[in-house]
């Protein structure tokens, strides 16, 4: 017989089944399930009758649990932001949402002007409080399994956080599908590490309250330190913690985890064998998967039975309990095994879509002939042979940024409301441990700003992860000719300050210095000139092919300084079977100056220039070196022909 599917119906069977069981506990206070729930009564007991859906910004506490199960208990919605949200961003997301009332701690209630508002002391307790009566003996006051138990922001492609509806139906079909899995019940405590406005935090809570588990709550200074939460789960007993790939990163550096710890949970991003070498042999560990929409996660890979991708990264398993993930085409039709598609989720995990007039992004829910809904989730990947998903990259523009989601574009939509600010862009790149981080470029107006006022400016409306972690001024953004920003001209910003910009006609004479400087130093030509014919034909070709756009010239920087150059030549060479379309590219002056040899400059140079070959469709790539520079381009996938070094790229 089914359970139901009434969240707070199946939180009020563990309470019947044993209320004096430990349910909850932080530094201050430990809650049996009995005192949970009575606790949740006093707080809904004072939420106004007419508010359908409520806020909850509280600090992490027993009392924040208590708040947002007495939103459950009474059918409404709530709505969840961290204290350390900026206040414009909570207020878009309670007026978005239609939350008329917050159930705050005192010390928060008067950044909610024009909100009614719950005040939630530590220590409340429950004594002399009114408690609601229980509707028909269960306690709670969702009228259906699709009412809504939750509305989840995440970053929107429209400029704006975009609320997921989660019904009560949804989060009671995840309960079951980590049950079926992963087993948990009494004895088991889940730590409680997630900010609350990202799904880990629903995996962390209901899926501990609803199976007879505890929740622990540790103080922020101990989720700081990797050793001090070490420390704390030992003391505490802790059997199972769901997080970021990063806190893997950091428990694996360790010399060993507590022993209590049987089950590591993974996700918000992707996961690399590299993360979890020594925690394999230590607890069961596991790589998911699944966007909000579809409810937390929509798929599960255990990771001590699963060998990694050849790409160093673990697949994403397969779909859970009650879900099914389609891999399909443009046209929606599932592709074989092996090609690569658009995952799409089905199942009970498939959320009701977004809250307000969102008509253009909710088509990604796309009703099917036979009731269910499927969605989209514009993320590509492919089926391995072993019937596990893997996942590859988003279709558009979207990141993962310290696990969770963040649309450029948003970003630079605040970024254009920012004072002083003419023109502005954002774009994503990947570090050396492939972690996405943002970079903002803007043109002052005439009033001027800096880097500074941008990041005070921005933050009364991102989140601090969201805030681009460079900025660069430009005295222009590159546009293409509809007069749209050529993002693929921005300048490359790598994390160890080194700016890789592409030089145009208006750069030819510090072109025309670094070109003498190369034939100089890499190719042993007389620093002297003197009838100025190499001067002149080089002079000629780089005016004939920037002008035709048939070369890509680059010169990097640091700190402001030009330390080396380089350039990607392009050309059609007759179609053949080797190279069906006859683009080529040849790499020339790539060239660092000695006194900055050996920091990853000429890789970097390199690998900005790949990209932008790849981005033009070009697969068959040459280059000349020197002995000195042939480990460089051996150990980036050259090969040795005849008199060139060869790079061939995938057809993938």
């Amino acid at each position: 017989m089914q359970r139901s599917d009434i969240l707070y119906d199946l939180f009020r069977e563990q309470v019947h089944a044993s209320p004096g069981a430990r349910a909850v506990f932080d530094e201050h206070r430990s809650l049996t399930r009995g005192e949970l729930d009575a606790l949740a009564g006093a707080i809904a007991a004072q939420i106004p009758e007419d508010c359908i859906r409520v806020g909850v910004v509280m600090d992490h506490s027993v009392e924040m649990i208590a708040a947002i199960l007495a939103a459950v208990k009474t059918g409404r919605a709530y709505v969840p932001a961290e204290p350390s949200f900026p206040d414009d961003r909570i207020r878009f997301m309670l007026q978005d949402a239609g939350a008329c009332t917050v159930l705050t701690n005192p010390q928060y209630a008067v950044r909610f002007e024009g909100f009614r508002t719950v005040e939630v002391p530590a220590g409340m307790e429950t004594e002399n409080a009114a408690v609601p009566e229980e509707r028909d003996g269960e306690g709670s006051g969702a009228e259906s399994p699709g009412s809504l138990a939750y509305i989840l922001y995440t970053s929107g492609s429209t400029g704006a956080p975009k609320g997921v509806a989660v019904t009560n139906a949804n989060v009671c079909h995840y309960v079951r599908a980590f049950q079926n899995e992963f087993h948990t019940g009494p004895g088991d405590i889940m730590l409680q590490y997630s900010v609350c406005s990202f799904d880990i935090f629903v995996e962390e809570v209901f899926t501990t309250l609803c199976s007879g588990a505890a929740l622990a709550i540790p103080p922020e200074r101990v989720k700081a330190d990797i050793r001090a939460l070490m420390a704390y789960a030992e003391d505490h007993g802790v059997t199972a913690l769901s997080g970021f790939p990063y806190l893997l990163l950091e428990m694996n550096a360790l010399p060993e985890i507590p022993r209590c710890l049987r089950l590591l949970i993974s996700g918000g991003d992707v996961l690399r064998a590299a993360y979890v070498t020594n925690l394999l042999g230590q607890a069961a560990v596991y790589n998911t998967y699944g966007p909000s929409e579809t409810t937390v996660c929509a798929s599960y890979c255990n990771c001590n039975e699963t060998a990694p991708l050849a790409d160093g990264t673990y697949p994403i398993g397969k779909p859970v309990l009650g879900a099914e993930i389609l891999v399909v085409d443009a046209e929606g039709r599932e592709v074989p095994d092996g090609v690569t598609g658009e995952l799409c989720i089905l199942g009970g995990g498939v959320s009701a879509g977004y809250i307000g007039d969102r008509e253009e992004e909710n088509k990604a829910f796309e009703p099917l002939p036979d009731g269910r809904v499927r969605y989209r989730s514009g993320d590509l990947g492919y089926r391995l042979p072993d019937g596990n998903l893997a996942f590859l990259r988003r279709k558009d523009r979207q990141v993962m940024i310290l696990g969770k989601r963040v649309e450029p574009v948003e970003v630079e939509s605040v970024l254009h409301r920012c004072a002083g600010v003419k023109a502005g862009a954002v774009r994503a790149f990947e570090d050396d441990n492939h972690l996405a981080y943002l970079v903002a470029y803007y043109v002052p107006d005439e009033t001027g700003t800096d880097e500074g006022r941008l990041r005070r400016d921005m933050a009364h409306f991102l989140a601090p992860y969201m805030i681009p972690e460079f900025f660069l001024e430009l005295p222009d953004l590159p546009l293409n000719a509809n007069g749209k920003v050529e993002v693929l001209r921005l300048p490359y910003v790598r994390k160890d300050g080194l700016v890789v910009e592409q030089a145009g006609l208006s750069e030819l004479d510090t072109l025309m210095e670094w070109r003498m400087e190369v034939l100089h130093e890499v190719f042993g030509v007389p620093a002297e000139d003197p009838m100025g014919v190499l001067f002149a034909e080089n002079l000629a070709y780089y005016k004939r092919v920037l002008t035709e756009d048939s070369h890509i010239a680059v010169l990097v920087k640091l700190d402001g300084e030009i330390i080396g150059c380089g350039g990607l030549c392009m050309y059609t060479e007759m179609p053949s079977p080797d190279n069906p379309s006859g683009q080529c590219g040849y790499l020339m002056n790539i060239y660092t100056r000695e006194a900055y040899r050996h920091r990853g400059v000429g890789k970097t140079t390199v690998d900005y220039l790949l990209w932008r070959a790849r981005a033009r469709g070009i697969k068959k790539i040459f280059l000349e070196t020197s002995e000195a520079g042939r480990s460089l381009y051996e150990g980036l996938g050259f090969v040795k022909n005849e008199d060139y070094l060869f790079l061939k790229e995938a057809d993938e």
